[in-house]
């Protein structure tokens, strides 16, 4: 039975949105990707079909767009091998596909810098953020101990203000 998981984290997300343009662009379904990802993180597929649909998709238009055409050029160029080897005859590919094929490499190494940047960024964040938290409780341990010390202060000024005034007083009786 799988458990539920209320918070989605970060790798989740990216494994869930990779795996889902990676089934799309080899021709195969979605739902078969948000069982596969269902399994590896240990939640329903209707959660990763959810998360998908509801969160992830719209911040993935371009690369599922492009995923769909990559599968369509692969299911046309299989066909064209398929013919190929019916005929015997050469694989010529057009222009424009080459350029297609191009940009999606240039894109796909875009998006890698991106989330390797993405990482190194939440990286860092995190660095920060566990130094933040170190200053501040090294602020509050500084704070803490300069009440204590203003404490003692005000006590032995007191003090001081006692002995002041039975001194005074002595010097007036005697």
């Amino acid at each position: 039975m799988k458990t539920r998981h209320d918070a989605w984290t970060l790798e989740n997300e990216q494994l869930l949105a990779e795996t889902v343009l990676s089934y799309v662009q080899n021709g195969r379904t979605q739902s078969a990707a948000f069982k596969d990802v269902g399994n590896r993180l240990n939640r329903t597929a209707a959660a990763c079909g959810y998360r998908w649909n509801a969160e992830l998709r719209k911040n993935y238009t371009k690369e599922l767009e492009q995923a769909k055409m990559k599968r369509n050029l692969n299911k046309k160029q299989a066909q064209n091998r398929q013919q190929v080897l019916q005929h015997g005859e050469i694989i010529q590919l057009t222009i424009d596909e080459c350029i297609h094929y191009l940009s999606q490499v240039r894109s796909k190494e875009n998006h890698i810098h991106f989330l390797d940047e993405n990482i190194r960024l939440i990286e860092e964040n995190k660095k920060l953020y566990e130094k933040k938290q170190t200053l501040i409780k090294k602020y509050e341990q500084l704070t803490n101990q300069k009440q204590k010390i203003d404490h003692k202060y005000k006590a032995l000024f007191r003090l001081i203000n006692e002995v002041q005034l039975i001194e005074e007083e002595k010097q007036l009786y005697h």
